[in-house]
């Protein structure tokens, strides 16, 4: 998050503004290389081992690949986001999960093939595993990483990036804290029964947070693209209204079937029934922010994105600390829940000020009533898991009564679509 400076964001956002992509790709790289190379002199020459601080291991080996480590990865980021950009779906998704399965298959080949392993051989193993990924990267986008090789200069154009992502730099970090805090309030007023509860429970709900991934490599190069080709705000509309309706299809279904965890997890689990509303709606709020704080990035006023995750963290920190002594790892699900909730109303309602208002007083009236449910299914104030089930499915229904159009032409347009593939078949 430091290096990068968020200058990828500053990327993605003047992509389709900018006709010399060498230049753009160049400077977005230029002052984290910058940053690395005056931080690295720094260490060598302070009496400090970053190992020791990170490992709790004195070594200058350590420290070495601890910095080339973060320097691939720092590389890695830039050039996936150059494939992105692109829209070459599948080279940018080896190169996703690339770092993982090379660097599993190089821990299984030192457990096989070397004897007297240790604690530096995982650290190289993954060192290796990002090399690999980084020259894979280099060969697919050669022709950008030439022509930003060869590019010149722009002052100007450097300043106006910087300004757009150095808020940035401080919202992610508030992000970071956002989406951690609840686990060190929990240990320190909670407990470790409370921590394990809670930890296993945003697991599970982390398979929300891909289908946010997923939305947010797709919708920002898309709707930059559309403003750089002139756009409509009816389009914008619609596209966070259906964003809208997935994320309340998947909370809904999460409450319906969530009584099926209780029969995968062990009797001590039980109480994850519960709380798995509640965390993942964390994700699912988080993705619908990303359809409604477009305005935001359009204008480049990231100062606003800033403030969006400074108060949510702010609003967490208070939360937790009123909610977890009384009521554990259901008081944080609800601080975190609530949290993203403030985070997502400060994000949307930023937009509509900096740029073009949306229509979203029915989106905050059905997320009132899902948030209450929410509440209330946390604090296991419903046992029959029969009127739970009953209830998130009536307020589905409600939610798609409201936005019946919007359903009728997503049916109808799924209808052709099989249609189509039939008639092909």
């Amino acid at each position: 998050m430091l290096f990068s400076l968020a200058m990828h964001q500053a990327y993605v956002r003047e992509y389709h503004e900018i006709s010399n992509k060498g230049l753009l790709l160049k400077l977005t790289a230029l002052p984290g290389v910058i940053l690395f190379a005056l931080t690295g002199l720094i260490l060598f020459f302070l009496p400090l081992r970053l190992s020791q601080w990170v490992f709790d291991i004195s070594s200058l080996k350590l420290d070495l690949l601890v910095i080339i480590g973060l320097f691939f990865s720092f590389l890695i980021n830039i050039l996936t986001h150059v494939l992105r950009m692109q829209e070459r779906g599948i080279a940018f998704s080896i190169a996703e999960v690339m770092p993982r399965i090379s660097y599993l298959l190089f821990v299984v080949a030192v457990v096989i093939f070397f004897h007297g392993r240790s604690f530096e051989d995982l650290v190289l193993s993954n060192i290796v595993a990002l090399s690999v990924t980084l020259v894979a990267l280099i060969y697919l986008v050669r022709m950008d990483v030439r022509e930003a090789l060869l590019a010149g200069y722009d002052k100007k154009r450097m300043k106006e990036m910087l300004a757009f992502s150095l808020p940035l730099v401080v919202g992610s970090l508030a992000y970071w804290a956002l989406t951690t805090m609840d686990r060190f309030f929990l240990r320190a007023l909670s407990g470790f029964d409370e921590l394990a509860l809670y930890a296993v429970t945003v697991s599970i709900a982390s398979v929300a947070a891909v289908l946010s991934t997923i939305f947010s490599n797709l919708w920002h190069p898309l709707v930059y693209r559309w403003i750089s080709e002139g756009i409509r705000i009816e389009k914008v509309q619609a596209v966070i209204d259906y964003t809208f309706l997935g994320v309340l299809a998947v909370w809904s279904l999460a409450g319906a079937f969530s009584w099926v965890i209780s029969f995968l997890l062990p009797g001590e689990y039980a109480k994850i029934q519960y709380l798995i509303v509640a965390c993942i709606a964390m994700p699912l709020m988080y993705m619908l922010s990303e359809a409604t704080v477009i305005g935001v990035g359009i204008t480049r006023r990231s100062l606003f994105s800033m403030l969006a995750s400074v108060m949510a963290l702010l609003a967490n920190l208070i939360l937790n600390f009123l909610l977890i002594p009384k009521l554990g790892a259901a008081g944080a699900a609800i601080a975190s829940a609530l949290s993203f909730a403030i985070f997502f109303i400060i994000r949307t309602e930023a937009s509509c000020y900096v740029w073009k208002s949306i229509r979203r007083g029915g989106i905050y009236v059905l997320l009132f009533f899902y948030f209450m449910l929410t509440l209330v299914f946390a604090l296991q104030g419903i046992k029959s898991t029969l009127t739970a089930s009953i209830l998130w499915v009536a307020l589905f229904l409600l939610s798609s009564l409201i936005y019946h159009e919007r359903v009728m032409c997503a049916i109808s347009f799924a209808k052709g679509k099989v249609k189509k593939n039939v008639d092909h078949l």
